[in-house]
């Protein structure tokens, strides 16, 4: 009984004193650093420095890090998981998380939506700025009294148009709480675009995939869906958004098309088979080929390029950034909005970040207001519940 209890003293001494032991002799010797656990000691003892120092820990870990990836490929092999990011569909789709959970946890009309919030005082009113319709009025108002339109543009999640896709046992179209959103909207006197109807309609006639399989993106042709209904919503409110004057032979002038669209076809590695880690990901999942369409000025052949002038803002997310400023280039929604309008358009695109950095963002540039007649506001609709920073009121310079 004395070896037994000997031997289980000396495993939990060697877990706990000699993993640290050898965590602290791999940063000086081999990392050639201080070793993490002296950071302890220099900072006061804090809460926040306290957690700081602990998620430090646990990235710099030498076991950690062998044995994540290890752990990951056995849960994927044997188990058929992956990380806590993604989620496993049919026909190798791959869903991102949250674009999941925003259809299941309850919308922001419910209570439970803001459980551990507080209200703010907002002139002289008591406002929850989880809530996203708080900065929507807010950012319209401001707009509107520089004398500016605002489009509102919530942009359908994959499992939104293709729910068959994550669980085969799905029939029938889920409602998704963006639809109550967009009737709110339109109660309360805004300018919306309702994406999901022209996609659903385009799925239902038999169009080509409109999202990658294993991206949380649109395909070229989802996008071109959702780019058509946009140009017709602002043509609309803009009539003469739909033509570019340029002079012609005898200086009479005449009306002409701006640019050319080329056909091209892209590689793409899913971002949500990234966010798997799972080590062999690279062997399990292919790039997706698509095709896309580039669009060129009509004159100088150049690639699209953004107007600071235009009388049209366009804010947006990584739905604004896939295949317009990475590979092809030239050819996401805003290239091809300004395609269809003939005339180009100023842009704010920040990754994750259309729920409130890109206004943060144009308030350090108020000088992209100067001459707006249309702001378009899109953004993904899980970012009602998750977006970055949430929706917080920003001022406008």
């Amino acid at each position: 009984m004395r070896k037994l209890e000997w031997t289980l003293v000396s495993a939990l001494l060697a877990v706990t004193a000699g993993f640290p032991l050898y965590q602290a002799a791999h940063e000086a010797i081999v990392d050639k650093e201080m070793p993490h656990v002296f950071n302890l000691f220099l900072r006061s003892p804090t809460k926040e420095n306290l957690h700081r120092w602990d998620d430090n820990a646990k990235d710099r870990s030498v076991f950690a890090k062998w044995l994540r990836p290890v752990t990951l490929q056995f849960r994927y092999d044997v188990l058929g998981e992956m990380a806590p990011k993604s989620l496993k569909g049919e026909e190798d789709w791959l869903f991102y998380n949250q674009d999941v959970d925003y259809l299941l946890q309850p919308p922001y009309t419910d209570d439970r939506f803001y459980k551990g919030t507080f209200d703010t005082l907002i002139a002289g009113k008591r406002v929850n700025v989880r809530n996203p319709l708080v900065a929507m009025e807010d950012f319209r108002a401001r707009l509107k009294a520089r004398g500016i339109e605002l489009l509102l543009v919530p942009i359908p999640g994959k499992p939104s148009v293709y729910p068959e896709k994550l669980y085969h046992g799905i029939h029938g179209q889920p409602a998704s709480p963006t639809l109550a959103l967009l009737e709110d909207l339109g109660r309360r006197g805004f300018n919306v675009v309702d994406l999901f109807s022209p996609m659903l309609k385009a799925k239902a006639g038999g169009a080509p995939q409109l999202y990658l399989k294993r991206d949380t993106h649109w395909t070229p042709q989802g996008m071109e869906v959702a780019a058509e209904a946009l140009a017709t919503r602002i043509r609309s409110m803009l009539p003469d958004a739909d033509t570019a004057m340029v002079l012609g032979p005898q200086d009479s002038t005449v009306f002409t098309p701006r640019y050319l669209i080329k056909d091209t076809t892209v590689e793409r590695w899913g971002d949500i088979a990234e966010m798997t880690k799972v080590p062999d990901r690279k062997k399990i999942w292919p790039n997706e080929s698509v095709k896309a369409e580039r669009i060129s000025d009509a004159v100088t052949g150049l690639p699209y390029k953004d107007d600071p002038a235009s009388p049209i803002l366009w804010l947006g997310d990584s739905f604004s950034r896939i295949y317009q400023t990475d590979a092809p280039g030239a050819a996401g929604i805003i290239a091809h909005v300004a395609y269809r309008l003939n005339r180009p358009l100023a842009s704010i695109v920040n990754d994750g970040g259309a729920s409130t950095v890109v206004r943060q963002q144009l308030a350090r540039r108020g000088e992209m207001l100067e001459g707006k007649k249309l702001v378009v506001w899109t953004f993904v609709e899980r970012d009602l519940r998750f977006g970055s920073k949430g929706w917080q009121v920003e001022e406008l310079p």
